[in-house]
């Protein structure tokens, strides 16, 4: 089968991009052939991509920049349309050959330039190798595109993936974006999500609108299960973490400081000394603090320091932005020292909210009562994508504060203690994140906002790791799914589900508590079979060749609807 793949972004970093990478490949070794259209041009460490191609500034002409041998039967080949300057984005990101801007923000013109230019790209392909079937990922405005691309060549189906952001960050917030997710969304044959809850938001939202006619499928999302892996037996953290940071030093570009040393330096004078108030109006500095995708420069100091055989490890990987809901964690934190002290928070990643952690971290660790309940009170004033009502999951810590006998033996904790015990790495790509979760007691992911599939809990099943996930959204099905690994040890029993509610940071801190208790109670033992059961949990459900499979069952099934329908007229 010949299989278009339509993805305007890169294709590592965030969880679209790894879901087009990893759907990429498991169609080639599946044996089919896969035209991918993307932004990536770094593409050496991409196993199944076996050419690709640069379009000139008309979109007309490609010339070769990309050619290897690949293992697989089926073949992929890229393509890279020329959109010059500015990519639309759902969230605000930084790219190195692209102005960022988001959708919302985006005239029409520019917007209809940018739909023009995939489309011509893409007409230019399809006009040569018509593909049976065209995946578009988002809904918007990649199947805009891709329809316009395929007008007029019959017989293709045409699936459109919808992925969460497009629909959270763009769809809802602007009447543009809107109406072009309905031209694309009309000329569907399918409609794939990845959740059941993505389903129902998706309903929810557009059957007050419009009636759209594309089939529904649920198709979940996967994990890499031969790169994501455990600790093998006898295999100890300070091996993996050596080998981590053997291919960190193999990758010298990524050692980059997104700071000048002297602006460092006044980031972190800044945090220290200003008040909240003051810290409210240098909000374009604390943004630049993560604005980048790049790993600290100091990362093997960092990584040298922890003790990774006798401390324990609490992970979180993914964007540092409010909504994912980091700052609860590192306010539960003083919680989970006082009965844990041995326990080091390990933050990977890259976004705009980094400088507003960072001075949450200061205020803490300085005692700093007051500019800790400005910041947590007035989050918005320190960066972006603060969702309205989000501040009340940290409600439990804000009253505690205001009490002050309790204020006091909280921030007695916290004091000298947490900015050690809180490590930021900046960002890494899955290559470097495979070596570091398995070496973590828990990976928490406690977002705060709607997410379409928790992949980082399925990543973490895969490597062997219990993971903590706030229960909602498309987080639900994962925490469902693994939800037998609580049975196998009475401290685990009574975890409360991270329900989004005043009692999040309660909840946070009392669930690591009691499975770092039932790790010391049962050792070894229960490490083990929480290893054997979670691995297991993840290939059995989570594998990308079952998704490849599903995929290409419901496209054969299009096919011969669509077969079907030509017979009758």
């Amino acid at each position: 089968m010949k299989i278009a793949v339509i993805h305007g972004y890169l294709l590592n970093g965030t969880g679209s991009n790894l879901y087009v990478q990893n759907l990429c490949r498991q169609l080639c070794i599946s044996g089919h052939d896969v035209m991918l259209f993307c932004q990536d041009v770094e593409l050496e460490n991409y196993d199944f991509i076996e050419s690709a191609y640069r379009f000139d500034k008309d979109n007309e002409n490609m010339e070769r920049f990309h050619e290897k041998r690949t293992p697989f039967e089926g073949k992929c080949r890229c393509f890279v349309p020329n959109i010059g300057k500015q990519l639309p984005v759902y969230v605000k990101d930084m790219y190195d050959r692209f102005e960022a801007v988001e959708i919302t923000k985006i005239s029409r013109h520019d917007m209809e330039s940018y739909i023009n230019a995939n489309k011509k790209a893409l007409r230019a392909c399809f006009m040569d190798e018509k593909p049976d079937v065209a995946i578009s990922n988002h809904i918007v405005m990649q199947p805009v595109y891709t329809n316009r691309a395929l007008e007029g060549l019959e017989g293709t189906v045409k699936l459109t993936v919808a992925h969460g952001s497009s629909f959270n960050f763009s769809v809802r917030k602007s009447n543009m974006a809107l109406n072009y997710a309905l031209e694309g969304l009309n000329a569907a044959d399918g409609l794939v999500f990845l959740t059941d809850y993505s389903q129902r938001e998706f309903e929810d939202y557009f059957d007050e609108i419009a009636e759209i006619k594309a089939r529904k499928m649920l198709i979940p999302a996967g994990v890499d299960i031969e790169g994501f892996f455990p600790l093998e037996i006898g295999e100890s953290k300070s091996e993996r973490i050596k080998r981590l940071m053997e291919s960190i030093e193999s990758e010298k570009g990524l050692l980059k400081n997104n700071m000048e040393s002297g602006a460092s330096r006044e980031f972190e004078s800044l945090i220290k000394n200003a008040t909240g108030e003051e810290l409210s109006e240098k909000k374009a500095m604390l943004m630049a603090k993560g604005d980048g995708k790049a790993i600290d420069p100091d990362i093997m100091e960092k990584l040298l320091k922890i003790d990774w055989e006798n401390e324990n490890i609490l992970l979180y990987y993914g964007k540092y932005l409010w909504t994912k809901g980091i700052h609860n964690i590192i306010i539960s934190l003083p919680f989970i020292l006082k009965e844990n002290p041995n326990t080091r928070l390990v933050l990977v990643g890259f976004g705009t909210s980094r400088g507003y952690l960072e001075t949450l971290v200061n205020a803490l660790d300085m005692g700093d009562l007051d500019k800790l309940k400005y910041l947590l009170k007035y989050p918005e004033q320190f960066q972006s994508h603060v969702e309205r009502g989000t501040g009340h999951y940290s409600k439990w810590v804000l009253d505690i504060l205001r009490d002050s006998e309790k204020a006091k033996d909280y921030m007695k904790t916290a004091r000298g203690n947490v900015k050690d015990r809180v490590v930021f790495t900046g960002f890494m790509d899955h290559g470097l994140l495979r070596d570091i979760i398995p070496c973590a007691d828990v990976v928490i992911a406690p977002s705060i906002f709607p997410e379409a599939f928790g992949l980082v809990g399925v990543e973490a099943l895969a490597c062997g790791v219990l993971p903590l996930q706030t229960y909602h959204s498309g987080f639900k099905c994962v925490v469902d799914s693994y939800e037998g690994l609580f049975e196998l040890d009475g401290n685990l029993k009574g975890i409360q589900k991270l329900c989004l509610d005043e009692n999040l940071v309660r909840n946070i801190s009392c669930g690591i508590n009691a499975v770092l208790q039932a790790y010391r109670s049962r050792g070894e033992e229960l490490v083990l079979r929480i290893r054997k059961d979670a691995r297991n949990i993840c290939v059995d459900s989570y594998s990308w060749r079952s998704v490849a499979d599903r995929f290409l069952d419901e496209a054969q099934s299009e096919m011969e609807n669509l077969e079907k329908v030509k017979l009758e007229v």
